[in-house]
C-alpha cells in the first residue's frame, strides 16, 4: 500500500478523521517507519508505548498491567495484528507507562509521535485549520493556549499587486503573515540612496518582527506583486503573546558554560565587516539577511545557537527567526559588546 492510499484509509478512522489528508499525509512523511522481527521489544516498561503505532504487516502483542483496587498488580494481554481482508492497517494507540508492545511475527509499522499528534489535533479543536501548511510555521512552535489567543486577535487584510505594506525608515506597528499572494523586499543603500532587490515573500511567509524586536525602524520596504490576503498581529498582540515564548536570552555567563558541553553553538549574525573587526571566537556567521533566505540550511537542526550582534537587538530578531524555522535559539543579552572573554578580528 502507498502512502497516497494509507492516508486515504486511515483518514476515515476516528483518530485521524479531524485531520484534512494534506496535513496526515505530512504526519506520515514525518513518522519513522520500522520493521520488527518476532520476538522484537516495540515498547518496554517501565517507559512503556509512547507513541501511536500503525501496523502494516504482522501481529504484535500488547501487554497491559495496572494496580488494581486491593493495590495488586493485575494486567491484560491481547493480540493486535493486520488482517488481509480488513482495511490492510491496525492501530494501536500510545498507553504510556502501563503498556509494552512485544512483536510476534515480522512486523512492518510506522511509529507517530504522540505529543505532535495531539498538538495537531488541538489546533482542530481551536479552529486554526484555516491556516493549511505551511501558514503560520511559527504558531506550531507555541502553546496551543497563546495560539487561541492568537488566532483571535489576527486581523485578515485583502491587498493588491503593487501596494506597499511597510516601508523603510518607518517604525514598526505591526507582523505580518502572507496567507496568499506574492511580494518583494527592497532595502535602500545608507549611502547612495538606490533601493536593490532583496526577496520574494509568498505564501506562509511573514515579515515586520525585525522592528518589533529591536524597538527600531522598518530595514526594507515590502511591496504586494500579486494580489492576496495578509493577516496583521498589531505591535501590542506580538508583543504579549509572540515575543515571550520565541524570544529567550541568555548572559553571557551561561553562554559560556552552554557552550563548552558542545551541544550548543555560537551564531554570529552581524554585516561582514563587523564579524571580521571582531568576533566571538568559534562563532558561526549567517547574515540576518541570509537567515532568511537559504542561509537556515546551513545550520545544523539538532543543535541549539546561542546567536550575538553587536548590542543584543538584532539578535533578539534573528532568534525569533530560527525559531520560525524550527531551529532552538537564544539571543546573547547584551552582544558582544557585553561578552567579558576573549574575542578575536581584525580590530582586536
Amino acid at each position: 500500500m502507498d502512502l497516497a492510499e494509507l492516508t486515504r484509509r486511515l483518514s476515515a478512522t476516528t483518530l485521524f478523521s479531524p485531520l484534512d489528508r494534506a496535513q496526515l499525509r505530512s504526519l506520515l512523511e514525518r513518522s519513522p517507519r520500522h520493521t520488527a522481527q518476532a520476538g522484537d521489544w516495540l515498547a518496554e516498561w517501565p517507559q512503556g508505548l509512547r507513541h501511536h503505532l500503525v501496523l502494516l504487516t504482522g501481529e504484535v502483542e500488547a501487554r497491559r498491567r495496572w494496580i488494581g483496587p486491593d493495590g495488586a498488580e493485575a494486567g491484560s494481554t491481547r493480540r493486535i495484528g493486520v488482517d488481509a481482508k480488513g482495511p490492510g492497517f491496525a492501530l494501536l494507540g500510545a498507553g504510556g507507562s502501563q503498556l509494552q508492545v512485544q512483536a510476534t511475527a515480522e512486523t512492518d509499522f510506522f511509529s507517530i509521535d504522540t505529543d505532535e499528534l495531539d498538538d495537531l489535533l488541538g489546533w482542530f479543536s481551536l479552529g486554526a485549520f484555516f491556516l493549511p501548511e505551511p501558514h503560520l510555521k511559527l504558531f506550531h512552535r507555541l502553546p496551543l493556549e497563546t495560539v487561541a489567543r492568537a488566532i483571535d486577535r489576527l486581523v485578515e487584510r485583502p491587498v493588491a499587486p503593487g501596494e506597499t505594506i511597510v516601508r523603510q525608515g518607518e517604525p514598526g506597528d505591526s507582523y505580518y503573515v502572507i496567507l496568499a499572494g506574492e511580494a518583494e523586499v527592497w532595502v535602500a543603500d545608507s549611502a547612495l540612496g538606490a533601493p536593490a532587490l532583496v526577496n520574494r515573500l509568498s505564501d506562509g511567509d511573514s515579515f515586520g518582527e525585525e522592528a518589533l524586536l529591536a524597538e527600531g525602524q522598518r530595514t526594507a520596504t515590502v511591496v504586494m506583486t500579486t494580489p492576496g490576503r495578509l493577516l496583521v498581529l498589531s505591535k501590542a498582540d506580538f508583543d504579549a503573546l509572540l515575543r515571550p515564548p520565541m524570544v529567550g536570552e541568555v548572559e553571557a555567563e551561561a553562554a559560556r558554560v552552554m557552550i563548552s558541553t558542545g551541544t550548543t553553538r555560537l551564531l554570529d549574525c552581524r554585516n561582514p565587516v563587523e564579524y571580521e573587526g571582531s568576533r566571538i571566537t568559534g562563532a558561526q556567521w549567517v547574515s540576518m539577511s541570509r537567515l532568511r533566505q537559504e542561509g537556515v540550511f546551513e545550520l545544523d537542526p539538532d543543535a541549539t545557537y546561542i546567536v550575538y550582534c553587536d548590542t543584543g537587538r538584532r539578535s533578539r530578531a534573528a532568534a525569533f527567526l530560527l525559531h520560525e524555522r524550527g531551529i532552538r535559539a537564544l539571543s546573547l543579552a547584551g552582544g558582544i559588546t557585553q561578552w567579558p572573554y576573549e574575542v578575536v578580528g581584525t580590530a582586536v
